[in-house]
């Protein structure tokens, strides 16, 4: 601004008539001008490590002038089903067949862990083709999962191209867990390799229990604190001594008879093959009398 000047009037409110300059609004001292640091201060900290860049936030960068920041590269988790019996969505149906939910579900939970899921399709149960495929997957992912061959049938056979790995290979095979005991977890080229169990709800439950953590770290997104809600058990439930169980519920709203509001939590299906009961459901009973 000239100096002497201490406000603005905006064009739309000015005219130009027989060579001098009209106002029609009034003015006051201030009006008009943004002052320095009315925004943003010198040395003011205007985004901390660790957090998700939104365009709100590159906004901001564009504003103090920064064209790039150093960030979190996206881990690379590679994804890859097995068993005979396993085709893909989209396929006719066959007889003795299953659909592969597992691939679906897990690429879409690492991308909401921040990483960039690699589906590398449905390998048979052949142990040639598995060890290729999981070199590849090595190769080109931070990340390696397999789905099913966990347990040690004599048709599963992950497991066993898994343990050859040396370096250092796997360091659990079957945890305390219910579901997804025969978890498989190994390590090779620092990678982590996980062999998640084939049924939908335990590959589940174990992903988001032992994978999920360490996607969200190589993420650079560190740990988040589970939402929680406090429930009573509707029915009795006897548990497995020495295993930790976690039991699908459905949350049931429910009233008193003083009118004070609980929830309910009735146990649904417990078969592992079952991926309904994942989806959240919730229903309204009122216990008050009529």
């Amino acid at each position: 601004m000239p100096r002497g000047a201490d406000a603005v009037v905006m064009i739309e409110h000015a005219d130009v008539q027989d060579g001098m300059v009209r106002i029609a609004r009034a003015a006051t001292a201030g009006s008009g001008v943004s002052f320095a640091a009315t925004d943003m201060t010198a040395g003011e900290t205007v985004l901390r490590r660790g957090q998700v860049l939104t365009s709100r936030d590159t906004g901001v960068l564009a504003a103090v002038g920064i064209a790039e920041v150093e960030v979190w590269r996206k881990p690379i988790v590679a994804i890859l089903s097995t068993g005979d019996e396993i085709i893909a969505p989209g396929e006719p149906m066959r007889p003795a067949r299953v659909y592969d939910s597992n691939a679906q579900v897990l690429a879409d939970a690492v991308r909401e862990l921040g990483g960039e899921p690699k589906r590398l399709g449905i390998a048979p149960d052949d142990e040639a083709v598995l060890r290729e495929r999981l070199q590849h997957a090595l190769d080109i992912a931070d990340v390696v999962l397999l789905s099913g061959g966990t347990s040690k049938g004599a048709g599963d056979v992950s497991y066993r191209v898994v343990a050859e790995l040396r370096d250092p290979g796997i360091v659990a095979h079957g945890v305390a867990l219910k579901p997804g005991k025969p978890i498989c977890l190994a390590a090779t080229r620092g990678r982590p390799v996980v062999v998640l169990p084939g049924f939908p709800t335990s590959a589940i439950f174990t992903f988001h229990e032992f994978v999920a953590p360490v996607v969200r770290l190589l993420a650079g997104r560190g740990d988040r604190q589970r939402a929680t809600v406090e429930a009573h058990l509707a029915v009795k439930v006897n548990s497995e001594i020495g295993r930790t169980e976690y039991l699908l519920v459905g949350l049931v709203e429910t009233t008193d008879k003083q009118g004070r509001a609980s929830l309910a939590a009735y146990p649904m299906g417990q078969g592992s093959g079952s991926v309904t009961h994942l989806q959240s459901r919730r229903r309204i009973r009122d216990h008050r009398p009529a």
